[in-house]
């Protein structure tokens, strides 16, 4: 047999770069379809992310994302992919997605993935962490128990570890997670807001390099750890937290979105009892604070500051002393200038008779700043300016203004010291774990035209000096309008928000026509138009003005009065009866027979 021939060399050398050629088509193949593959996830998660922000009042968007199980492609293996970037967007998107409804925050935790983005707080990619904080903040808001799903799973060391040593945005993302999960329940709060904890986000606050953003995300976790109660709130302030937070109301170049926060900080710490509150004005705090109550650029910075003010006045004489002091009058007549509706005309109505119900001097001080004219005219307002929350952020940031229910100090005519209910306005303690609202933020409507009649009166019950420049800016008649126009509702729902408004301005007369110096006023009441109720009172005012002053009887007698009472007397109850032949014995027998007889008309 002949030996094989052996190929030529130039054979050889061919053959092996054709292996090599098919080798590199094979491996830019593989290459190319993983390419493919990232660029056509990193497109999903980008166009998805304009989806979202695209979400519309319907839900059509969100229904469609729905139906194409969104969440599931989010979840596996978005969440977790190893490209950085798009397992960031990823996060994101089902952040966006789990704040949307707690159904959906509960496909998160039920589906397995809560795991891998605890883990996701460790990754290497700084948008990666911020984005799993994202998430988890999305979840704990959704539900307590979700709050202590997260909590369980072990999201605290990794937020504690991101505090110390994330980048700023990481940071700012762990805040707003422990915000969510404080704000969740007062258990989580008591569990997490330890003296550490609150040592570390003052240290943040404090520390020059922190960017607005993150000294805002602070400055509103401090708030929602103060709003649980005054333990809590005293353990903010042991903490050292009051002199950032007011520096951050006092600086001139605080951003307004951050002064708010600041201004709506303080007022959850001021609202649980009056050493607290002491402790919050202590600082010099009063005077910037009113300073930004006329702030005409920025209605979340002056509701909340409206808010802090009134939690500070509400509190004892002599903080409402010193705010009165600090400029507060002057400066809430323009405030309520500018809100004319919602809360945050609630929240300066509130304060307004807040301030005035202490003391004749802190009632005058409000009176002659023509805060009076305001209220009147809110009361006139009437339905028209009742709304639901009024700034968000609101105190933003608006409060926010933040009220504890139209808390009179006494009923009608009583002094500084008792409580009764005016208008009930929203509570404080209300919107826990909120980022952005004024204490006061959520709760039930408000009746400013009860609130208004309820400051009228807190203004006149003091005397002559605070009640004759209310009526004489129509406050007698506003408050009997009002009288008048929900009395038929009051009395066929006892309970309802027109009895509210009722009783205000029943209290509201009686101040005003006790306190009257004049006759004047009362002659027009004297008619058949004015409810009986109201009429036993004006006389029995107008009886011992007329006995003491000789104009004021020819003044009766011409403007009609001492005619149209004789009219009257079948309508009286027995003491208006006697108040009725009271003043008649002021007046000649003849002339009052006179009128007695029908004579005049």
């Amino acid at each position: 047999m002949l030996p094989p021939i052996a190929p030529a060399s130039g054979q050889v050398s061919t053959s092996k770069l054709t292996s090599v050629a098919e080798v590199a088509g094979i491996l830019k193949q593989v290459d190319q379809a993983f390419t493919s593959y990232q660029v056509a996830r990193n497109t999903f998660v980008n166009t998805l992310q304009g989806f979202l922000e695209r979400l519309d009042s319907q839900n059509v968007m969100l229904e469609a994302l729905m139906k194409k199980d969104v969440l599931a492609t989010l979840c596996c293996p978005l969440a977790q992919d190893p490209v950085p970037g798009i397992q960031a967007l990823a996060l994101q998107s089902l952040s966006r997605l789990a704040g949307c409804d707690p159904l959906l925050s509960q496909a998160v935790v039920s589906c397995g993935v809560l795991d891998s983005v605890i883990l996701s707080m460790s990754h290497e990619s700084a948008p990666v962490q911020a984005g799993a904080n994202m998430v988890l903040a999305a979840v704990a808001g959704s539900s307590v128990d979700f709050a202590r799903r997260v909590l369980e799973a072990g999201a605290v060391p990794g937020i504690l570890v991101q505090l110390r040593s994330g980048t700023a945005a990481v940071k700012e993302a762990a805040v707003k997670n422990l915000n969510s999960l404080i704000g969740s329940h007062r258990d989580h709060a008591g569990l997490l807001a330890d003296e550490s904890l609150l040592a570390l986000l003052v240290a943040l606050l404090s520390d020059t390099a922190s960017p607005h953003s993150l000294c805002r995300a602070v400055v509103h976790t401090l708030a929602t750890v103060a709003r649980y109660g005054p333990d809590m709130a005293a353990a903010v302030i042991k903490a050292n937290a009051l002199p950032p937070v007011s520096l951050l109301v006092r600086g001139g170049s605080t951003p307004p979105d951050l002064r708010a926060a600041a201004l709506n900080c303080l007022a959850h710490l001021a609202s649980h009892n009056e050493a607290l509150a002491a402790q919050v004005a202590g600082p010099g705090l009063v005077e910037p604070t009113v300073g930004h109550l006329a702030d005409r650029m920025v209605p979340t910075v002056r509701r909340a500051a409206a808010a802090l003010l009134l939690q500070l006045g509400r509190k004892t004489p002599q903080l409402a002393a010193e705010v009165c002091g600090g400029g507060c009058p002057a400066a809430l007549a323009k405030y309520l200038q500018m809100e004319k509706e919602g809360e945050g005309c609630a929240t300066g109505v509130t304060l307004a008779g807040t301030l005035a119900s202490y003391s004749a001097t802190t009632a005058k001080a409000v009176v002659d700043a023509g805060v009076g004219v305001e209220l009147v005219a809110a009361l006139r307002r009437g339905d028209a300016s009742t709304s639901g929350s009024g700034g968000g952020g609101g105190a933003g940031a608006t409060t926010g203004g933040a009220t504890k229910g139209a808390t009179a100090r006494g009923g009608g005519s009583a002094k500084a010291g008792g409580a009764t209910q005016g208008a009930t306005l929203r509570s404080t303690s209300n919107g826990a774990g909120s980022m952005g609202g004024v204490p006061g933020a959520a709760g039930p409507l408000v009746s400013i035209p009860a609130a208004s009649a309820w400051g009228l009166e807190q203004m006149s019950q003091h005397g002559e000096e605070t009640a004759m420049p209310l009526i004489g800016q129509s406050a007698l008649t506003a408050v009997l309008d009002g009288y008048m126009a929900s009395a038929e509702a009051a009395a066929a729902a006892p309970d309802g928000p027109d009895a509210s408004i009722f009783l205000r301005c029943k209290a509201a007369l009686k101040a005003l026509v006790r306190n009257c110096a004049s006759t004047s006023p009362l002659e027009p009441l004297v008619s058949d138009g004015t409810p009986t109720p109201v009429l036993k009172h004006v006389l029995r005012r107008a009886e011992p003005l007329l006995g003491r002053d000789a104009k004021a009887r020819q003044q009766w007698v011409t403007s009609g009065a001492l005619m149209r009472l004789q009219e009257l007397e079948g309508r009286l109850c027995v003491k208006g009866r006697a108040y009725l032949l009271a003043i008649n014995e002021l007046f000649p027998a003849d002339v009052v027979a006179y009128y007695r007889q029908g004579g005049g008309r």
